[in-house]
């Protein structure tokens, strides 16, 4: 039993936006590992409604490194791995945009959704945001920090494994009539030059 959570909080919206990321590991039982940074995006041109949001503004990243920096961190913990994220078409697409902007080597994993997996589990909950599904679970986070979101991301395959009683992340989506996809990058994205 082993799967990853990954959160992305982004600058704005566009190629390379990254400006933090949170990944845990998971053996079904608890976390047992956690990466967790901020990154200097492709831009500076923050959006005030991304930073309203996930409350990252140019100062608090101006020094750090951009994101192939940690791709082999990031690589390591993701390759051949079962992913999740809430709205993982999100988060994919951050991930995939800042790999085809820098033009990184590709990476192989296989990725599900708990906004799906919430709905088709807890379909009576008043909406399936991450804050919602994971405080109804009985789990308190700091909404829009990447790690906590990460952490919330993982808390709900956990209780979703417990109350199906499946013994792999393959077998919670195939029992919830879910599909694992597989992560694609569109080469085609060429990376933007900016400031």
């Amino acid at each position: 039993m082993k799967y990853i959570a990954i959160d992305f909080e982004t600058a704005y919206w566009g190629p390379g936006n990254a400006c933090s990321l949170g990944i845990v590991t998971s053996n079904g039982e608890e976390i047992t590992d956690e990466w967790f940074h901020l990154i200097h995006p492709l831009s500076m041109n923050f959006d005030t409604g991304c930073m309203k949001v996930n409350g990252i503004h140019p100062e608090d990243v101006m020094n750090e490194e951009t994101f192939p920096a940690f791709w082999k961190d990031i690589a390591t913990r993701l390759e051949g791995s079962i992913v999740f994220a809430h709205n993982a078409r999100f988060d994919m697409g951050v991930l995939a945009s800042a790999i085809a902007s820098y033009d990184l080597p590709d990476i192989h994993f296989h990725y599900g959704d708990t906004v799906m997996l919430s709905r088709k589990l807890w379909p009576d909950m008043e909406n399936h945001k991450l804050n919602t599904v994971a405080g109804l679970l009985g789990f308190d986070f700091n909404h829009h920090q990447a790690l906590d979101d990460a952490r919330a991301c993982e808390y709900i395959v956990r209780k979703a494994l417990e109350e199906k009683k499946s013994p792999s992340p393959e077998a919670l989506l195939k029992e919830t009539g879910q599909v694992l996809k597989r992560f694609a990058i569109d080469r085609k994205k060429k990376k933007l030059i900016t400031n």
